[in-house]
C-alpha cells in the first residue's frame, strides 16, 4: 500500500486465521478477568497485619483494573522457526497453570516485535499484528512472513518497506481531545529511542507529528518496568503547561505505569507564590538567564556579615562581650560550611551562643562570681536574637526576591558586573503593600525556586526526568530540573523549529550544558505519523525563515486533502461567518476541530462560536479539549492535536512577536486530517504564494511579488546568479540558506 494512503479495518480482507486468533485473545481477556477477580477477593478478605503486603495487593488490583479497562490487551505475535509463538501485549498474562499467554510489551522478549521489519526480519518466520476494538479483533495483519523475509533477503523486493496496515488504521482514528497510548503500533525508529540507555541526557528531536511525546511517555513506562533503581528513586515527567498535562496525563496509567509522577513545569516550585503577573518579554529573558542565578547568589551573600563593633549581652547583673573580629570570624566559619542559608544560620546560632557563654563564664570567673546563667537562657535574649538576625537573617524565597526587586542598593550591588544598567533597571519593581499581593510572573517562579535551593537546600529528587517541549526551557528552568535529578539522567523531547518564547536556539547543547557536564545524545525522529504530507510541505515553507538547518520529516499520511485558504472580506464579522460555515460542515462530518486564533482574539471568537454551537464548543484557554469544536489561543496550542485545524489570521499570529512565525508553524502542524487558513489580509512570508481564494493550496498561482517565498516555482528568465544580485540583503540571506539546505538534503 502506498505511504500514507488512507485505510480502514473494513477495507482489508479477512485473515484465514482470524477466528483462531480471536479465540486466543478472548482467552487472554478471560484469564485477565479471573486474575482481577482473584485479587479482589484476596484484597477484600485480607486482614491487614502488614502494611507492605496490603499496599502490594492494592497496587496489583489497580494495575489489573487499568489493564482490563483501557486499550488493547494483545497487540500481535512473533514466531521463530521451531519455537512456540510468542504473543505480545499491554501486560503479562498467564493461564490457570501459570503458562505464559501474553508477554508484556516492556519485556526483553518483546523487543523483536517492534524492531523487526520485512527488510530486517531478525530471524522471524512471522510477525502478526492485531487491530482490536472492545475485545474484538477487527483485523489480523501479517507484516512479516517467511516468504516476504526470503524475498527481501534475496533482493526480490524493491522499493520502500510498506507501512504497517495496523499503524495506518490507528493513524486514521479520530482524535477525541486526549492523547492515547500507541504501544501497539510503535515503530522501530521510535522504539530505539524508547529503550536507549538512560545515562546522561538523551534528546529526542523530531518535527511535528513524529511522536516525540509518545516516545517520552512510553520511555518512562519502559524504564519503570525494566530499571529496578528507578523504581526506588522515581521518574518525573514534566509537561510544558497544565493544558498539555491534562491532555497527556492518561497515557502512563493506561500503560500500568501509575507510579510515575507527572507535573506541569510551572508547578515545580512548591512555595506560596502563584504566577499571576505579566511582564515585558525582555524582563522575562533576564530573569530566565543563567546570569540571574549569580545575581541571586550575590544578593544572598550580601545579607550575611557583621559590620558593627563589639557585641555585648546583659545577663542579669553580669555582662558578656565578643569583639567585632570574633563575631566576623564566626560568620566566616558558618559561610565556609557550604550549607543552605537557613541551615547555616543554625550553625552560626550554636557557635555564637557558645562563644558568648564562654565569654560570660570567663568574665564571671575573673570577677570571682558564680556562673548562674545558662547557654539556652542566653540564646533567648532579644539582644542575641536581634544580633543574629542582623548578621544572618531568616528568609523565605518570596521575602528575599521581593526585597531584591524593590531595594535599589541591594539590586545594584548584586547585579554589578553581571547585568548591564538597562537590564538591572528592568528587574526593579516597587513592592506591593503585602507580599500576598506581589504580581509574581512565570519567570519569577524559577528565581524563587533557585532561592529556595540556596536557602533551604535540595528538595525531592528523581532518578530520571522526562521533559516535553524542552526546546523552550530557559537556563533557570533547566537549573531547576537539574536540581531535581542529581544523576543528570534526562530525556528531552522537542523540536528546535517549534521553539517559541525567549529562548530560541540553534543547537541543543546550548540547553543541555545546564543539565549535565557531558554532551547530549541526539536521537532524530525522521518519520511523521500525525500531520498529513501536504500540510508538512506547506508548513515547511516557513522553515527557511525560522530554522533553515532542520530537515522536514517524511509524512506517512495524506489526510483528507490539501490545505485550503479562505479569504474573508475585510471585517471581523465576515471572518467569523467564514469560520462558522466551515466548522459546521467539519463538525457534522465527525472531525474534532480546533480554531486557533491570536491570543487577543480568543474571547471574541469563542463567544461567537458558542452562540452558534452552544455546549459543543470547548474553551482551550480553560483546558477544555473534550468537545467537538475547541477555540485555542495560539500560545496554548503547542503539543495538541485535532482532526481539523483552522488557523485564523496567520499574518496576525506571525506579527505577534519575534517568535510569531514559529507560533504559526506550530499552529499549522496540529492537524491529523485537514488544515484551513482563514484570513482577511496578506499571508506572511513563506505562505504568500497561496491563492487569495478558496482552492487547494497546492494549486495556487504565485504572485509576481512573492517569487522568493516560493521554492517550488520553476526557474525562468534570468539565471540564478542574476536573480540573487537583484535581491536585497535579507532576501539574499534567505535564498543562500535555502540553497545550503537543499544541498544537504541532496547529499543525504
Amino acid at each position: 500500500m502506498p505511504d500514507g494512503e488512507a485505510i480502514s479495518a473494513a477495507s482489508l480482507p479477512r485473515h484465514p486465521e482470524h477466528e483462531v486468533e480471536q479465540a486466543y485473545v478472548s482467552t487472554a481477556y478471560e484469564m485477565l478477568d479471573k486474575g482481577l477477580a482473584a485479587v479482589e477477593v484476596t484484597y477484600n478478605t485480607y486482614e491487614e497485619g502488614n502494611r507492605a503486603t496490603s499496599f502490594a495487593l492494592k497496587r496489583a488490583l489497580d494495575l489489573l483494573r487499568n489493564s482490563r479497562g483501557s486499550g488493547q490487551l494483545v497487540f500481535g505475535r512473533v514466531d521463530r522457526p521451531h519455537e512456540e509463538p510468542l504473543y505480545i501485549g499491554r501486560r503479562r498474562v498467564h493461564d490457570e497453570t501459570k503458562n505464559l499467554l501474553v508477554a508484556g510489551w516492556h519485556s526483553p522478549a518483546a523487543q523483536v516485535f517492534y524492531e523487526a521489519s520485512p527488510a530486517q526480519p531478525s530471524g522471524l518466520a512471522l510477525k502478526r499484528v492485531f487491530v482490536e476494538q472492545d475485545r474484538v479483533l477487527s483485523q489480523v495483519v501479517d507484516e512479516i512472513t517467511a516468504s516476504t523475509a526470503v524475498d527481501v533477503l534475496a533482493g526480490r523486493s524493491d522499493g520502500p518497506t510498506p507501512l504497517s496496515d495496523a499503524l495506518l488504521i490507528e493513524l486514521d482514528r479520530s482524535r477525541d481531545g486526549v492523547m492515547r497510548e500507541v504501544v501497539a503500533t510503535i515503530q522501530a525508529e521510535q522504539f530505539r529511542a524508547i529503550r536507549a540507555p538512560r545515562q546522561g541526557v538523551l534528546v529526542v528531536q523530531g518535527g511535528p507529528g513524529t511522536g516525540k511525546t509518545v516516545v517520552g511517555l512510553h520511555r518512562a513506562a519502559w524504564q519503570a518496568f525494566n530499571d529496578a533503581d528507578l523504581r526506588r528513586t522515581g521518574i518525573l515527567v514534566v509537561a510544558p503547561s497544565t493544558a498539555f498535562l491534562s491532555y497527556m496525563s492518561g497515557v502512563l496509567p493506561s500503560l500500568d505505569a501509575s507510579d510515575v509522577l507527572q507535573v506541569d513545569l510551572g508547578s515545580l516550585y512548591a512555595g506560596e507564590a502563584l504566577a499571576t503577573g505579566w511582564e515585558r518579554p525582555e524582563t522575562a529573558r533576564i530573569k530566565g538567564s543563567a546570569a540571574m542565578s549569580e545575581v541571586l547568589h550575590r544578593a544572598l551573600t550580601a545579607r550575611r556579615g557583621w559590620a558593627e563593633g563589639d557585641l555585648e549581652f546583659a545577663l542579669g547583673g553580669a555582662r558578656a562581650s565578643l569583639t567585632g573580629d570574633e563575631v566576623r570570624e564566626l560568620v566566616t566559619d558558618a559561610a565556609s560550611r557550604r550549607l543552605p542559608h537557613n541551615q547555616a544560620r543554625d550553625v552560626l546560632r550554636q557557635s555564637l551562643s557558645a562563644a558568648a557563654f564562654r565569654a560570660y563564664s570567663e568574665a564571671q570567673a575573673a570577677a570571682g562570681r558564680a556562673v548562674i546563667a545558662t547557654e539556652p537562657a542566653l540564646r533567648r535574649l532579644s539582644t542575641f536574637t536581634n544580633a543574629l538576625d542582623r548578621m544572618w537573617p531568616t528568609l523565605t524565597p518570596e521575602e528575599m526576591l521581593r526585597g531584591v526587586y524593590g531595594t535599589q542598593t541591594w539590586l545594584v550591588d548584586a547585579a554589578s558586573g553581571v547585568l548591564s544598567a538597562d537590564e538591572r533597571a528592568l528587574l526593579f519593581r516597587e513592592p506591593r503593600s503585602s507580599i500576598d499581593d506581589e504580581p509574581w510572573t512565570a519567570a519569577d517562579l524559577f528565581c524563587l525556586d533557585e532561592l529556595s535551593y540556596l536557602l533551604n537546600g535540595e528538595g525531592r529528587s528523581y532518578g530520571h526526568v522526562v521533559v516535553d517541549e524542552a526546546q523552550d526551557l530557559s537556563p533557570m528552568q533547566a537549573r531547576a530540573l537539574a536540581r531535581r535529578c542529581p544523576s543528570g539522567s534526562f530525556t528531552l523531547l522537542g523540536d528546535l523549529a517549534q521553539a517559541t518564547g525567549q529562548w530560541i536556539r540553534d543547537d541543543w547543547q546550548e540547553l543541555t550544558v545546564h543539565l549535565h557536564h557531558q554532551p547530549a545524545q541526539i536521537e532524530d525522529l525522521t518519520v511523521g505519523y500525525r500531520v498529513p504530507g501536504p500540510v508538512v510541505e506547506l508548513a515547511a515553507g516557513l522553515l527557511p525563515h525560522i530554522a533553515p538547518d532542520l530537515a522536514v520529516p517524511r509524512s506517512v499520511r495524506q489526510g483528507l486533502g490539501a490545505p485550503t485558504v479562505h479569504v474573508a472580506a475585510q471585517s471581523d464579522a465576515d471572518l467569523l461567518a467564514t469560520v462558522v460555515t466551515l466548522a459546521s460542515a467539519d463538525v457534522e462530518a465527525g472531525l474534532t476541530t480546533a480554531v486557533v486564533v491570536p491570543d487577543q482574539d480568543h474571547a471574541e471568537v469563542y463567544e461567537a462560536l458558542t452562540a452558534k454551537f452552544a455546549d459543543r464548543v470547548g474553551d482551550g484557554a480553560a483546558e477544555d479539549f473534550g468537545r467537538a469544536l475547541t477555540v485555542v489561543p495560539v500560545s496554548m496550542v503547542k503539543g495538541l492535536e485535532f482532526d481539523a485545524v483552522y488557523v485564523v489570521e496567520p499574518s496576525a499570529i506571525a506579527a505577534g512577536g519575534a517568535d510569531g512565525l514559529r507560533r504559526l508553524y506550530v499552529a499549522m502542524t496540529r492537524c491529523t486530517q485537514l488544515l484551513r487558513l482563514i484570513c482577511t489580509a496578506d499571508l506572511p512570508p513563506g505562505l504568500r504564494h497561496l491563492l487569495p481564494n478558496e482552492v487547494p493550496a497546492d494549486q495556487g498561482r504565485v504572485d509576481e511579488t512573492d517569487d522568493v517565498d516560493d521554492p517550488r516555482k520553476p526557474t525562468a528568465g534570468p539565471g540564478l546568479a542574476e536573480l540573487i544580485d537583484m535581491l536585497d540583503d535579507d532576501d539574499r540571506e534567505l535564498v543562500v540558506a535555502l540553497v545550503h539546505r537543499l544541498a544537504r538534503s541532496t547529499q543525504r
